[in-house]
């Protein structure tokens, strides 16, 4: 008998069971600065850009399925905010500086 299960791929809720959705939503944010930022290393040709970015990672990585983080998911948002909009204008000063 083959039953239709209802998988959920919510990395989040895998690890972290039981979470409130502001939580979720906070370490869902999270988790999309943390691709952002993994798509500029790969794409960067700025390497001021690419460190920037790596903050980014290391500091959402660490938090994302960390249940200790939960008070201060906020600060994490907007750090890791400031920071992608910091690798943002970086790339863009290098890639002025270098074009020619």
């Amino acid at each position: 008998m083959n039953a239709i299960a209802n998988i959920s791929h919510d990395d989040i809720r895998l690890f972290l069971p039981g979470i409130a959705d502001e939580e979720h939503e906070k370490r869902a944010k999270m988790r999309s600065y943390r691709n952002a930022a993994s798509a500029m290393i790969a794409r960067t040709d700025s390497d001021n850009a690419r460190s920037l970015a790596w903050l980014v990672v290391e500091y959402a990585t660490g938090a994302l399925y960390n249940p200790g983080a939960a008070c201060a998911l906020d600060d994490l948002n907007k750090l890791c905010k400031r920071l992608m909009l910091t690798a943002m204008q970086a790339e863009e000063i290098d890639l002025e500086r270098f074009a020619e």
